[in-house]
């Protein structure tokens, strides 16, 4: 089959490139086999400035599919594919850190082998659950990765705004335990680093991180002063960057590199799928589907656990079920390793609540900054970009040199630079929190902080 270029996002789809990536998926399964598209449509996957490190188009597609004389049968698909994001610092950024290469070798390969050395070692459990991949290309100058669209087969994201239950946690972490546990257990017998030496965790991801939390401590501190009675603390979480910053370093000096984890796992990358029963009124929850993995890496598994519960969960849930929603993770990660041959012997629960307890940090800066990013309704990303003036075709040659030079800033972008980009998109942040508007921002965000307060975060 002769190779096509992939097209550089959804404004490039066309039906020939359509037919070729159909016709290569489905002759895995019947070889031969030629696609026609009768029809197709491409519409936005997510909201305007919600996808930071891709653009998500969906794509419905009608297609006759041939593997032979009077072989003919019509199909539909249902498919989300994924470029590089269409802004060039946003795409020279992501090649930085590898995240849509990472992205890609999880559908196409790695959860392929854990899922392989799981029915291997413990077939009667079930498998990682993500959506399944139709095409992927990613060659230095070509990216492109085509899944199943699972809305269309009934799976859903949870209200943000809202925070997950305790049964959708539960679930939760009994699905990303099961990724740590194959992953930990894998690397006993297989090496993974060794076989997928992208998701290596390199320092250098770390150093976003500082400007972000000097920008949302600030914001921190707005929320405080709209709310009597904590002047103390807002004095306190004034004076913490430095506090904060050094015990969130020191961590990632002895944090262990265990398994792979999901390094985004929150709210809006679990899908669920329910079950509705004859009353129409119950339903049960009856799958989940982990999505976005660009950010994975071998690391420890409390950063997944710590950025969950923080980021996805309100306080209440977490004083009143987090020995039961630990519990679930422990029994399920160190049952699953033993069945693998990999037990952890002196992993007892005491000493997994101590990691978690040592960690808490993490979900501290990373919940703060992540609540702000994704609960604000005036964040500077999330407003609709309407179509520019360089998109007209005669401009095209404008648009190439503005383009370039956009790619050579963000290839030259240092701690300085980046401070001021993070301080301008968190501007906005603040007026909100200050206005008293976002109520469920202001809530979540002063939870966390008092938190924080009580595990003595701020205190050197």
């Amino acid at each position: 089959m002769a190779k096509m270029k992939a097209p550089s996002g959804s404004k490039k789809i066309t039906k020939a490139w359509l037919e070729f990536m159909l016709a290569e998926y489905e002759s895995k399964e019947r070889p031969g086999t030629s696609v026609s598209v009768a029809d197709f449509s491409v519409k936005q996957g997510i909201p305007p400035g919600e996808g930071f490190n891709s653009e998500l188009v969906l794509v419905d597609i009608t297609a006759e599919l041939s593997s032979g004389p009077g072989d003919a049968q019509e199909k539909t698909y249902h498919l989300a594919a994924k470029f590089l994001h269409v802004d060039p610092i946003a795409a020279e950024l992501n090649r930085r850190f590898q995240s849509h290469i990472k992205e890609l070798r999880m559908y196409a390969e790695v959860v392929h082998e854990l899922n392989a050395f799981l029915a291997a070692g413990v077939p009667e459990e079930s498998q990682i659950c993500i959506p399944k991949m139709i095409y992927g290309k990613e060659n230095g100058s070509e990216y492109v990765l085509v899944m199943e669209n699972i809305k269309a087969a009934g799976y859903m994201t949870n209200d943000k705004r809202k925070g997950l239950d305790v049964d959708h946690v539960k679930r939760s972490v009994e699905e990303i335990a099961k990724v740590h546990a194959v992953s930990y257990a894998y690397n006993k017998s297989h090496n993974f680093l060794e076989k997928f030496p992208c998701y290596q965790f390199k320092a250098k991801y770390l150093n976003i991180i500082p400007a972000f939390l000097k920008f949302s401590l600030k914001n921190c501190v707005a929320c405080l002063n709209t709310v009597k009675g904590k002047e103390e603390l807002a004095q306190k979480v004034g004076k913490a960057h430095p506090i904060l910053s050094k015990k969130f370093h020191a961590l990632f000096d002895d944090f262990g590199n265990e398994c792979l984890c999901h390094g985004d796992f929150w709210n809006c990358n679990i899908m669920f799928k329910y079950q509705q029963h004859d009353d129409g009124q119950e339903q049960t929850l009856e799958g989940i589907k982990l999505i976005d993995w660009g950010n994975s890496s071998w690391h420890n598994p409390m950063i997944d656990l710590q950025y969950l519960l923080h980021t996805s969960t309100t306080l209440e849930l977490r004083k009143t079920h987090i020995d039961d929603i630990l519990q679930k993770y422990h029994t399920v990660f160190t049952s699953l390793t033993t069945k693998l041959g990999a037990p952890l012997p002196h992993y007892s629960y005491s000493a997994f609540r101590e990691d978690w307890e040592r960690t808490a940090i993490y979900g501290f800066i990373l919940g703060n900054i992540t609540i702000q990013g994704t609960l604000s309704t005036t964040y500077s990303t999330t407003k609709s970009q309407g179509p520019s003036i360089l998109d007209h075709g005669a401009l095209t040659p404008i648009r190439l040199v503005v383009n370039s030079i956009k790619t050579g800033m963000a290839k030259l972008i240092g701690p300085i630079i980046l401070g001021k980009f993070v301080g301008i998109m968190l501007k906005p942040i603040q007026r909100e929190i200050l206005s008293g508007t976002n109520e469920v921002l202001n809530a979540r965000l002063l939870d966390v902080l008092c938190e924080a307060d009580e595990k003595g975060l701020f205190d050197e």
